[in-house]
């Protein structure tokens, strides 16, 4: 959070003075809580998500996030999907401050993980749904074929885990943007 360290010095010159700046600090910190950033850097990645749930069927998946950490306004989650337990080129599917996601995708085996990030830290590690992860069938019909993986964020398409990205700005050439 943001901190002036001359303010001490300020206030034995100026109360007046110290006393604005010291509203406009606070009205800056707080402004960072509620937004989820952090106005002097990046702040601290949230802890590991609980644990994520996958279920389907006709083609529909139904996942389920749990997160019993201390969380703050501002936090967003995160669900991926592969047809690799390895996530070599996930899916990366923005749930919002929702801990919840429904998304019809057809007959396909998937394996699933899910984090959680604000938008100025880093992604919290990811989970996986069973240890070892496990294959979800989706059952019904089958779907069109999977598109490559574009990303998401400042990530490429086979750099799963970063959520809004772990770079400040995304190489055009890495990934379709």
């Amino acid at each position: 959070m943001l901190n002036i360290a001359q303010l001490a010095q300020v206030k034995a010159r100026d109360p007046y003075v110290y006393e604005s700046l010291r509203q406009i600090v606070t009205a800056i910190n707080a402004i960072g809580r509620a937004t989820g950033v952090d106005p002097s850097g990046s702040i601290l990645q949230p802890d590991r998500i609980g644990g994520i749930s996958a279920l389907a069927a006709n083609g529909i998946f139904d996942i389920a996030i749990t997160d019993n950490s201390a969380v703050h306004r501002g936090i967003y989650y995160f669900a991926e999907s592969d047809v690799s337990p390895s996530f070599t080129a996930p899916r990366v599917y923005f749930m919002g401050s929702s801990r919840n996601l429904r998304v019809a995708l057809g007959n396909l085996t998937l394996y699933w993980r899910g984090y959680s990030q604000y938008i100025g830290s880093a992604p919290s590690a990811p989970v996986t749904f069973g240890s070892p992860p496990t294959a979800v069938a989706g059952g019904g019909s089958a779907g069109p074929t999977l598109q490559p993986s574009s990303g998401s964020g400042t990530a490429a398409g086979q750099q799963g885990g970063s959520g809004f990205g772990t770079a400040l700005t995304l190489e055009t050439n890495a990934t379709t943007v």
